[in-house]
């Protein structure tokens, strides 16, 4: 019978204390001040990204979702709302990891496959990327050179991906590796220029 009282006390406090606080208006405080974090994190990462690339011009049908430092790389990402189609720009310490020469060159299946294999961390895992064309288009200023690819995915639900990998010059003079892509053959250029396009 104790043990009952007991649990129907702690419920008894734990609804008042909720009440109080519902009536003082701590719950509102701390929802709003939630909302307001949430609604301005995209905007701090286009400021945190303005030594890199200008992001403050892009359509509100993508989201900026990240901007990571690990270990002197960087990584920015976003996605374009409609379609879940992913724009991912890298920064990477060794500057010369992938270079415009490389894209316009032969053996980029290769090169791909190389760093691939040597990053340890990757969230998608590809199984031999094929490069199915080259090209060009313009964004962040420039004429950047890409290759498009298919690749199987090994771990994640969907098992393909299709997108393009290119690399562009940026202010500080370093090079940044520019990848789009999106799952099951949905990929488009056209929400990929329209991105790029906007990025200064």
């Amino acid at each position: 019978m104790k043990g009952c009282l007991g649990r129907i006390f702690k419920f008894l406090a734990a609804l008042v204390i909720a009440v109080l606080l519902y009536h003082f208006g701590v719950i509102d405080f701390v929802k709003n001040k939630i909302s307001e974090y949430n609604s301005g994190k995209e905007e701090r990462i286009i400021e945190n990204t303005r030594d890199i690339v200008d992001l403050s011009n892009i359509d509100e049908e993508y989201k900026i979702n990240k901007n990571l430092n690990f270990m002197k790389n960087r990584m920015i990402t976003a996605e374009h709302k409609a379609t879940g189609q992913k724009m991912i720009m890298v920064e990477s310490a060794k500057g010369d990891l992938l270079t415009k020469e490389d894209i316009k060159g032969e053996g980029l299946s290769e090169k791909i496959d190389n760093l691939i294999s040597k990053s340890k961390n990757n969230v998608l895992k590809f199984d031999k990327p094929e490069i199915i064309k080259k090209g060009e288009f313009f964004g962040i200023n420039q004429t950047i050179p890409y290759a498009r690819f298919k690749a199987g995915v090994s771990n994640l639900p969907f098992k393909e991906i299709e997108g393009i990998i290119g690399v562009a010059e940026v202010n500080n003079g370093e090079n940044l590796i520019i990848i789009s892509y999106n799952q099951n053959e949905k990929y488009s250029q056209i929400i990929t220029d329209a991105f790029y396009g906007r990025v200064k």
